[in-house]
C-alpha cells in the first residue's frame, strides 16, 4: 500500500477488509487488471463512503478504461469530499468534455491548468478567442502535436468567421467587406465573382493594399499573363516595399519573355527580402535564360542549401542539369538529373 493511501486510511476506522480491498485494487490496477480493480475500489467506496481517495481511485480506473459515464460520478464525489485532490479536476474535466459537456468541463480544466484540453473545451463552448490563446500556449510546448495543430486551426477559422460576419454586418458596403468577400470567393474557385468584388473594393478605395495582388493571382490562374502583369505592377507601385509584389511581377515578366526586366524585379525582391528560395530559383531561371550561367548556378546552389527534398529543390536540380549540359559538364549534368529524378520519383 502506498504511503499516501495509508495516511488517508489512518484518518478513518480501518477494518481488515478495507485494507485488503485497497491493497487488492492497487495491485490489480498495477497489473492492468482493471475489471478487478473496479470491483475492489467499488467495495472500498461502499465501506468508506466519506473517503475521497476511495472515489478518486475508482474514478481513475474508469477513466483509464475510457468509461467516462462511470468515471464522472466517482470523480465528482471525490472532489465533493476533497476539492484539492491532485489530478482529479483534470480527469473530470476531460471526461466531461469527452461526453460532450464542454462548458461544464471548463472550470475543472482551468483548475488543472490543462491548456491543451482546456483549449478544446473553450472551442466547443463557443469561446474561440479564449481557445486560440490556450491552444497557442499548449502548442509552444508541443509544436508538432497533430491534435493541437488541428484544434488551433479550427479555433482560428471559427474566430476568423466571427470577425468576417461582424465586418459584413456592421460595414456591408465598405471596401474591406468587398475585399474579404473577394478573398472568400477566390478561395472557392469562383474567379468571376471574386474579380467583381475586388474591382468594387478598388472603386471605393483605389489605394487599398493587396487587392491588385489578389487580382493578379486570379488572372494568373486563368493564364492571362498580360493583365496579371498590370495588376502586379500596380501593386508594386502602390507598395514599393513589397517583396511579394516584386517577385510576382518578375515571375510574370519572365513568363512573358521580358527577361531583363524580370531580372531587375526579381533582384529587387531579393533585396527587399533576401534569400527566399522561391525568389532565388526564379532569379536563377531568368539569369540562365539571359545566358548568365555562372550567376544562375550560384543561385540554384544557394536554393539547395536550404531546400533538400522540396519541389523547389527538385526544380533547382533540373535547372542545374540543363546548365551543366550546355557547359559540356556531362558528369555534373548526369548527377543533377539523377537527383532530380530521385526527388520526382519520391512524390509518386
Amino acid at each position: 500500500m502506498t504511503a499516501a493511501v495509508l495516511s488517508i486510511l489512518l484518518a478513518f476506522q480501518v477494518t481488515d477488509e478495507l485494507r485488503q480491498r485497497v491493497d487488492a485494487g492497487l495491485k490489480a490496477k498495477a497489473e492492468g487488471d482493471l475489471g478487478t480493480a473496479v470491483r475492489e475500489f467499488k467495495r472500498v467506496a461502499e465501506l468508506a463512503p466519506e473517503l475521497a481517495a476511495a472515489h478518486v481511485n475508482l474514478g481513475v480506473v474508469y477513466f483509464e478504461m475510457k468509461n467516462y459515464t462511470q468515471a464522472i460520478p466517482a470523480l465528482r464525489k471525490a472532489l465533493e469530499l476533497n476539492p484539492d485532490l491532485p489530478g482529479a479536476h483534470g480527469m473530470l474535466g476531460t471526461a466531461l468534455l469527452a461526453q460532450g459537456y464542454a462548458s461544464e468541463s471548463v472550470p475543472h480544466l482551468e483548475a488543472a491548468k490543462a491548456d491543451d484540453v482546456l483549449g478544446v473545451a473553450l472551442l466547443e463552448s463557443g469561446r474561440a478567442r479564449d481557445a486560440v490563446d490556450r491552444l497557442e500556449a499548449a502548442l509552444r510546448k508541443r509544436p508538432n502535436d497533430a491534435d493541437l495543430l488541428y484544434y488551433l486551426s479550427q479555433a482560428q477559422g471559427r474566430l476568423s468567421k466571427q470577425l468576417f460576419d461582424r465586418l459584413v454586418e456592421t460595414h456591408p458596403e465598405s471596401a474591406r467587406t468587398q475585399q474579404m468577400l473577394g478573398e472568400a470567393l477566390s478561395a472557392t474557385g469562383n474567379r468571376v465573382a471574386a474579380e467583381k468584388r475586388f474591382r468594387s473594393a478598388l472603386a471605393l478605395r483605389p489605394d487599398l493594399r493587396g487587392v491588385h495582388y489578389a487580382l493578379g493571382e486570379l488572372l494568373l490562374e486563368s493564364g492571362d499573363y498580360e493583365n496579371a502583369e498590370g495588376e502586379f505592377r500596380a501593386e508594386a507601385l502602390l507598395v514599393p516595399g513589397s517583396a511579394a509584389a516584386a517577385y510576382k511581377l518578375g515571375s510574370v515578366l519572365l513568363n512573358r519573355g521580358q527577361v531583363r526586366h524580370a531580372i531587375a524585379e526579381l533582384q529587387r525582391a531579393n533585396m527587399l527580402q533576401p534569400d527566399m528560395p522561391q525568389t532565388l530559383l526564379e532569379l536563377g531561371k531568368a539569369m540562365a535564360t539571359a545566358g548568365e550561367a555562372e550567376g544562375a548556378e550560384k543561385l540554384f546552389l544557394r536554393v539547395l542549401e536550404d531546400e533538400r527534398t522540396s519541389t523547389l529543390a527538385e526544380s533547382a536540380h533540373f535547372q542545374l542539369a540543363q546548365i551543366y549540359r550546355q557547359l559540356g559538364r556531362s558528369a555534373d549534368a548526369d548527377r543533377e538529373m539523377s537527383l532530380f529524378q530521385k526527388l520526382r520519383g519520391s512524390r509518386k
